[in-house]
């Protein structure tokens, strides 16, 4: 009997875990990326704090909507990663808002092809799961989702 009732013990301990709610998929992470203007229809998103390539799809849209006022359009990678214009050493990514010749929408946040679209509301998904990123524009000024 003491066995039967050790091993319902240990059972129900091992099912406990799969009885708890699931484990929530919100990044904790702080993302800060720098964001520089490089013409009228260009910005590069520069690579920081560990960002992947949602988070910076994330910056671009965040930059988008609340630097330029854009609600709608596209984001399309006109430079794909690599050393940034803006900054020298860093890695960046350089997004331009009016519509480029062959551009075609993206299925997979990657950063290594031009061409490679989301319209801007698609890029600002991306930050549903991110719940501090901030994009930085001057010494002083941050943008939050």
């Amino acid at each position: 009997m003491r066995k039967r009732q050790t091993a319902f013990a240990i059972a129900a301990l091992l099912a406990i875990p799969t009885l708890l709610p699931a484990q929530s998929n919100r990044f904790n992470e702080n993302f800060t990326l720098p964001v520089a203007q490089i013409d009228a229809n260009s910005f590069e998103v520069i690579e920081a704090d560990g960002a992947g390539n949602s988070q910076i799809w994330c910056a671009a849209s965040i930059y988008a909507r609340k630097g330029l006022g854009l609600r709608q359009g596209n984001l399309t990678i006109t430079t794909p990663r690599g050393p940034a214009q803006s900054m020298p050493g860093r890695k960046g990514v350089v997004f331009s808002t009016v519509p480029i010749k062959g551009a075609r929408p993206s299925v997979w946040p990657g950063l290594r092809r031009s061409g490679l679209s989301y319209r801007i509301s698609h890029a600002y998904a991306f930050c549903s799961d991110l719940t501090n990123i901030a994009v930085r524009t001057g010494p002083n000024t941050l943008l939050r989702r």
